[in-house]
């Protein structure tokens, strides 16, 4: 299972998640539905109410408004 840290970390070298996560939040927002997904897809242990707080880092790091 893969942590948090380590898909930020991925993040910052890889296109493909770089690409994933810009179509998730084109619409300037995390759905519960598309949060999940992308949890299950990525191997994640986060549930629904880690959701604020992923959206709290989203913000701080400036991916969403």
């Amino acid at each position: 299972m893969a942590t948090v840290e380590e898909l930020t970390n991925q993040y910052k070298k890889d296109p493909e998640l770089k690409k994933e996560v810009k179509e998730i939040l084109k619409d300037g927002k995390i759905t519960p539905k598309e949060f999940l997904a992308f949890s299950k897809k990525h191997d994640l242990d986060l549930s629904l109410k880690d959701l604020p707080e992923v959206i709290k880092q989203a913000k701080e790091a400036g991916l969403i408004k």
